[in-house]
């Protein structure tokens, strides 16, 4: 794969094609955007733009250059990760041992840190004598969700290059060679623009926690909180049905200002959407959706996700 094979990310990979092309690259980038968009994918594509032997700018996957990053066998592709929960001194202090002499063959020595905002801070600070001084014809790139893992000095050493979520077509895309259709179509509005968030994702579990939006949306107010005590109890299924609720609400609104079934992101239940949609208002969906919301952010404060699903329910339900 080469940076034209990857899907989405235009601007970043913009950027980083002239760069190479220009010989204008900096000595270290952090890459940052939510997990699993193929931030990873990218540097080891940069990796590989840098040192192919065949083309400018741009890895041709032939060469022996290409094809040993490729399998992770290039003697001057460093790939550093969690152990475990965090990335610690002993890794970063083996790292500058490897890395102390010249590259072996490449033009440029590649270091990615995968996760980089789970150093350690012993790890970090250490680190920070690299990023400072990093030896000749090295480039660091590190991938993080986030900046507040960081300590501050890290990022200001740094080119940082933001990735957004990919588009619902683009996640699609990416889950063709990877997911059934059927599949597809449940796991990406819970995807949140994240292929591999989708792809670890239990499908039977969503399809299971789907089947319990009727009673949930009851107009029995005894149904929905018998809906809400069960989702309670079936551990995972009480957050997931939020989302899944979230992204009921924000299709309903979508299609009653829009009518278009193909900006739907539960395109599958495109029918009982529309139906849904006509009786409602849009202030009163909107008003719904805002307090999921509240909702959401109050069981990470506070952890009661019973009451939290009966008080869902209990305002959103019966439509």
């Amino acid at each position: 794969m080469a940076f034209r094979d990857v899907v989405g990310h235009q601007r970043p990979l913009k950027i980083l094609r002239k760069q190479i092309e220009t010989g204008r690259v900096y000595h270290a980038y952090l890459f940052t955007g939510v997990e699993g968009i193929g931030k990873r994918l990218v540097a080891l594509n940069m990796a590989k733009a840098l040192n192919c032997v065949d083309q400018a700018g741009e890895a041709c996957d032939h060469c022996p250059s290409c094809q040993r990053m490729d399998k992770a066998m290039h003697p001057d592709l460093f790939q550093i990760n969690p152990i475990g929960e965090a990335i610690k001194i002993g890794q970063i202090r083996e790292l500058q041992r490897a890395i102390a002499f010249k590259p072996y063959e490449a033009r440029w020595r590649v270091i990615i840190v995968d996760g980089a905002e789970r150093m350690t801070r012993e790890a970090a600070n250490a680190f920070l004598k690299t990023l400072e001084e990093p030896p000749r014809w090295t480039i660091i790139i590190l991938v993080a969700t986030a900046l507040e893992g960081l300590p501050p000095t890290v990022p200001s050493r740094c080119q940082r290059i933001p990735f957004n979520p990919l588009s619902q077509e683009e996640v699609e895309k990416v889950l063709a060679d990877h997911l059934t259709a059927e599949e597809i179509q449940t796991l990406v509005p819970l995807a949140g623009g994240s292929p591999g968030r989708a792809v670890r994702i239990d499908w039977e579990e969503v399809t299971k926690t789907r089947g319990a939006l009727p009673a949930a949306l009851a107009p029995s107010v005894g149904r929905r909180l018998v809906a809400a005590q069960e989702l309670a109890h079936q551990e995972g299924r009480g957050s997931m049905f939020l989302e899944i609720l979230g992204g009921w609400l924000r299709d309903l609104v979508v299609y009653r200002e829009t009518g278009e079934e193909r900006m739907l992101l539960n395109r599958d239940l495109a029918e009982e959407i529309k139906k849904v949609a006509r009786r409602g208002e849009t202030d009163g969906l909107l008003q719904d959706f805002w307090f999921l919301l509240q909702i959401q952010q109050g069981i990470e404060a506070h952890g009661n996700l019973q009451l939290s699903l009966e008080a869902a329910l209990l305002e959103i339900g019966g439509s």
